[in-house]
């Protein structure tokens, strides 16, 4: 980006030295001015980008019998996350009213529902709007749980483990805050519910 200001001024002061050289250098003129050109440009600065680097707590006694789904939230995506979770939490609230009276633990199973359909909603909605930005937001974590995201643009994120342990479906959610380039580790340990 050039700032124009200065730069009229230092022209005119080109054209005034320039002016002043002799005419038998016609090569001096412009090699001057690509000199000044040159120089009042600033470089533009690269955007910067973090790496996040974690591992998902398993609950006791278990161990993966298949890789985790990972997957990084941009903060657009992830604000409509839990919007998502909640619209689709306040629905089950209502039509199963009567059932959670009856049946606590009947909740729990209906909020792993409600979150996965989110999950399954933005992800989808993400296809289909950043197809390009996709495989650097979704992973599958090691055997051991762990899991690597590069060159992530610096803001707000959610990161939502799913996957089957056993027989049981699991969730983990935790936000992160990427705000420079150094590498952060993160301990997904939050389960739902």
């Amino acid at each position: 980006m050039l700032d124009t200001l200065p730069l009229m001024h230092s022209l005119q002061q080109c054209e005034t030295i320039c002016g002043t050289v002799k005419t038998e250098q016609p090569m001096l003129k412009p090699l001057l001015l690509a000199a000044l050109l040159f120089l009042t440009q600033k470089p533009d600065k690269p955007a910067e980008t973090g790496i996040l680097a974690g591992r998902v707590t398993l609950p006791a006694e278990t161990a993966l019998t298949e890789p985790l789904q990972v997957i990084l939230f941009p903060p657009e995506y992830g604000d409509l996350w839990e919007s998502e979770v909640q619209k689709r939490l306040d629905g089950y609230w209502e039509r199963y009213k009567p059932a959670f009276i009856q049946k606590k633990e009947f909740f729990n199973e209906v909020s792993v529902m409600a979150y996965r359909e989110a999950t399954q909603y933005v992800l989808s909605r993400m296809r289909r709007e950043i197809p390009a930005k996709m495989t650097g937001l979704v992973q599958n974590t090691s055997p051991e749980g762990r899991f690597e995201f590069k060159s992530i643009a610096l803001g707000t994120y959610k990161v939502v483990a799913v996957g089957r342990i056993d027989t049981q479906e699991m969730l983990w959610q935790e936000s992160v805050d990427i705000d420079s380039a150094i590498p952060q580790f993160l301990q997904l340990k939050k389960r739902i519910p």
